[in-house]
């Protein structure tokens, strides 16, 4: 029974397993590659970056411009003028997911605070601002940011927007997407708990019949 016990109670600890399209390249360390100038202005519609389409008037993908919050490239939600990203990937509904994202500004030119929507289709959106007055291109004082959403379908889209009406925009990293908790871990704890019960049902009905015997 010892060793029946563990082997459910080793069905918890299992990996959940990865959906199959997944949220992805959440750095934006896969992309197309970037000039001299250290950035890339992408128009609307673009996909040149691994798992996103370019939303609103342009962006800009930022490679060694400026610090990236993570890896070495990241995103100014302004190109020429304010534009956005979004991705769509696979959810469980009703479930809560945790976006963790990197939220830094644009140094180079006003407002001093850069403003940016995040939102998940079927969601309210969420206002996040920032200021550069203590921000340089060589430490752009990134902070970490969370915003949660429930998935009402199969497939979620993320977007990020720009609220900033000019070409300095908010700059965005190292996006995150995480159940809260990961479906299949409440899956493999449900299973497991359903063994160990079923285990100590029949030792009881056991124990009963060899105490007739």
């Amino acid at each position: 029974m010892r060793k029946i016990l563990l082997g459910a109670l080793a069905l918890v600890a299992l990996p959940s397993s990865a959906n199959a399209a997944a949220f992805v390249n959440g750095g934006f360390e896969s992309g197309v590659a970037i000039g001299s100038t250290g950035f890339n202005t992408l128009t609307n519609g673009s996909t040149a970056i691994t798992g996103w389409t370019v939303t609103g008037d342009s962006i800009d993908y930022v490679g060694n411009y400026w610090q990236a919050g993570e890896g070495s490239r990241s995103i100014d939600l302004s190109g020429v003028g304010p534009g956005g990203i979004m991705q769509t990937f696979d959810t469980i509904v009703g479930v809560t997911y945790n976006v963790r994202f990197l939220l830094a500004g644009n140094p180079d030119g006003g407002p001093t605070t850069k403003v940016m929507s995040t939102v998940a289709s079927g969601n309210l959106p969420q206002i996040s601002s920032f200021n550069i007055a203590n921000s340089t291109r060589s430490d752009m004082k990134w902070v970490p940011v969370t915003y949660s959403f429930v998935a009402g379908a199969d497939t979620t889209t993320l977007a990020f927007t720009s609220g900033t009406q000019t070409a300095f925009g908010a700059a965005l990293d190292g996006v995150s997407v995480t159940a809260v908790p990961e479906p299949a871990t409440w899956a493999m704890m449900l299973f497991g708990f359903g063994a160990i019960g079923g285990v100590l049902r029949r030792s009881r009905k056991t124990g009963s019949a060899r105490a007739y015997a």
